[in-house]
């Protein structure tokens, strides 16, 4: 009857020793990283192949040269968009749905400007360039969405840091009616409509010196586009 009292004893306490280690008070090493341990935050660049004229398109050269990189604890996917109204679109919601990015800044061409534009607005309208195609106004790219849809990004800041790098940047509040446009109108809109907490905008860059006297090196526009990066995971 002892013996049986002591074998019975001792079940308990295995019982209790058991319970604690692994529900509770005693957690061992490996049940708290199996608990704490996350995914690390994903910052979602994009830029545009070559199209038109332009050989070489910088946003691309941009995005491919941050991929894999590390910014502020946040890893960096570079990836490059067609210039194609719904391919653009459709690659870039997919990379969003596979990295679910905490940030989506994409890249483009505009060759007319020798600054940095940090757009504001993407706008609901798309035109094909004369030699592209038969119709040249305007047309919704959503039927049933919004005419503007605002980025969320924090463009001021991002201007404003970028310009204390004494990089010649600034705000632009119309990022056209082309790709670029559109990929930043149908960014902004796949986020909201699922209520997503992704902040989101565009960049323009430049040619560079090679494709213009007046270009970007393109080292300057890497440097603006991470300090982009910083001062966007660092705003609430």
């Amino acid at each position: 009857m002892k013996k049986d009292k002591t074998i019975y004893v001792g079940i308990l306490i295995f019982v209790f020793v058991f319970s604690t280690i692994n529900y509770g008070g005693i957690a061992t090493d490996v049940c708290k990283r199996e608990v704490h341990t996350v995914d690390p935050s994903v910052v979602l660049i994009t830029g545009f192949e070559p199209f038109d004229i332009y050989e070489v398109n910088p946003s691309q050269l941009i995005a491919e040269t941050l991929d894999g990189q590390v910014i502020n604890g946040a890893e960096v996917v570079g990836i490059v968009l067609p210039v194609d109204f719904e391919e653009s679109v459709e690659n870039i919601t997919q990379a969003m749905e596979g990295y679910n990015p905490i940030l989506v800044i994409s890249l483009g061409l505009s060759p007319r400007t020798h600054v940095i534009n940090v757009e504001k607005f993407g706008v609901n309208l798309k035109k094909l360039p004369r030699n592209e195609s038969l119709w040249i106004f305007p047309r919704r790219i959503d039927p049933c969405g919004p005419f503007i849809q605002a980025s969320t990004l924090v463009t001021r800041e991002i201007v404003m840091d970028i310009r204390s790098d004494d990089i010649l940047v600034k705000q632009s509040l119309f990022a056209g009616m082309y790709v670029c446009n559109a990929i930043l109108y149908e960014t902004l809109g796949y986020i909201d409509e699922r209520d997503l907490s992704i902040r989101a905008g565009f960049i323009h860059v430049p040619l560079l010196p090679s494709q213009d006297p007046e270009g970007m090196e393109l080292e300057t526009m890497i440097d603006a586009v991470t300090i982009a990066i910083e001062t966007s995971l660092k705003t609430k």
